[in-house]
């Protein structure tokens, strides 16, 4: 597969997910989805607060590095196209979930650390926003 079609299967891919946590934003802010009581569960609450805030932690770094990693970027540069749209659906997906994920969470229980924790993984996914340039030099040898 070349690295124009890769690089329009993860944009499709980007502006997806964006597009979903913006529809889920907007529901939610005409009332057409409603939350439910969960926030009235402490321990249910923490639990789940906690694993996201692993998961964002964990998930920002090592999306972001992942490509300089020497066995992913082997991988890429000797595969070019084959490997940059799994690897790369992989790291666009390490952010968009957890950010589609934090999104609902915060509409469900009105915390404000999944609020914060969705925006910061949006704007990192500028960081890794797939055009044409990027995937170039993600597949070169430099």
């Amino acid at each position: 597969m070349n690295i124009k079609q890769v690089q329009r299967i993860l944009l499709t891919n980007f502006f997806f997910m964006v597009v979903v946590t913006l529809l889920l934003v907007g529901l939610y802010e005409t009332e057409i989805l409603t939350p439910t009581d969960m926030a009235s569960d402490a321990t249910l609450m923490f639990v789940i607060l906690t694993m996201m805030e692993l998961v964002t932690i964990v998930a920002i770094p090592f999306a972001l590095k992942m490509f300089s990693l020497k066995a992913v970027r082997r991988k890429l540069v000797a595969r070019k196209g084959d490997a940059l749209l799994p690897w790369g659906t992989a790291r666009l997906n390490m952010l968009c979930l957890p950010m589609l994920i934090n999104t609902f969470m915060y509409y469900q229980t009105m915390s404000p650390a999944f609020g914060y924790m969705a925006i910061i993984l949006f704007l990192c996914l500028f960081f890794v926003y797939p055009s044409i340039g990027r995937c170039e030099a993600e597949v070169s040898e430099d």
